[in-house]
């Protein structure tokens, strides 16, 4: 059998993989496998098929590919809701129609909290392929499920995990660096502080007295200006020539007080700042 997408249903629709006579489609290529990836391109499957003689066809043409790790059944999609919340599967390979009052629901369940799983149609007919599309479900196969034709779906599969792996560490590496701490001296030696952490700091002479959102306080052995220089592209603004405060913290603005009320966990401290830095910190547009 022929592979074939139908794309004339949608206005850019992506693609939609069917096995079957081919027409006239935006074909998507297959990508190569890109290879492992420190063991983490293992994909997990799970197959909601009600028909024995079909679970079983599709369970043994799994197990060709040594990327599958983990391949979880069900016979109706009833039964399946729970498992896809289990083991978060990579791609789910759906009986259509499908069994089970949730039918509808565990599809919509997939594409909004599960939005990286690839969904699969699997239908005695293509008769039902503009079904699919209408619930925004691009692969289709025919039953039996024919092995060429899995292997274009699972060889689009492997990389889109692979991409997906990268693209979580890129997310924890940049959340690292938000969460990322700052060095203060201290009379003691230094302490590491994340500066979301600091409320506002006060210039004691010599010193900076630090005020922490968890009503902590912390004696820097370093002048105000200084600290001011490293906190700066952490969102904290100076107000006075012996206060900065963090502008995440910022409530209200008195200008013509020259006061400002910084809130957190419930409490509010009102600040007293200088009258032309908090001129121009009511004019300024907070994030």
């Amino acid at each position: 059998m022929k592979h074939f997408e139908i794309s004339h249903f949608n206005q850019g629709l992506k693609g939609f993989f069917i096995s079957g006579k081919a027409y006239n489609t935006i074909f998507i290529p297959s990508i190569s496998n890109y290879g492992s990836f420190m063991g983490r391109d293992q994909i997990s499957a799970l197959i909601i098929e009600s028909d024995a003689a079909a679970q079983e066809h599709l369970l043994t043409l799994l197990r060709f590919y040594p990327m599958v790790s983990l391949i979880e059944t069900a016979t109706n999609t009833d039964f399946a809701l729970l498992k896809v919340i289990d083991i978060n599967p990579d791609i789910v390979f759906l009986e259509y129609p499908v069994k089970g009052k949730t039918g509808k629901k565990i599809i919509k369940f997939i594409q909004t909290k599960l939005p990286k799983t690839a969904v699969v149609f699997a239908s005695k007919s293509k008769r039902y392929a503009l079904d699919a599309i209408r619930q925004e479900v691009y692969n289709y196969l025919l039953k039996p499920v024919e092995k060429a034709e899995l292997g274009k779906i699972m060889e689009k599969v492997q990389p889109d995990k692979q991409s997906n792996v990268l693209n979580l560490i890129d997310e924890i590496i940049e959340k690292k660096q938000e969460d990322s701490r700052l060095k203060f001296t201290t009379a003691k030696g230094f302490t590491l502080i994340n500066p979301n952490e600091i409320l506002f700091c006060k210039a004691e002479g010599p010193y900076t007295e630090l005020h922490f959102v968890n009503k902590n306080r912390e004696l820097a052995n370093m002048f105000l200006s200084k600290i001011e220089k490293i906190l700066n592209p952490y969102n904290f603004v100076r107000i006075s020539r012996s206060m900065v405060v963090n502008k995440n913290y910022i409530r209200k603005v008195f200008p013509t007080t020259d006061t400002l009320i910084l809130s957190v966990n419930g409490l509010e401290y009102e600040i007293k700042g200088s009258r032309l830095q908090m001129k121009t910190l009511g004019k300024t547009d907070f994030e």
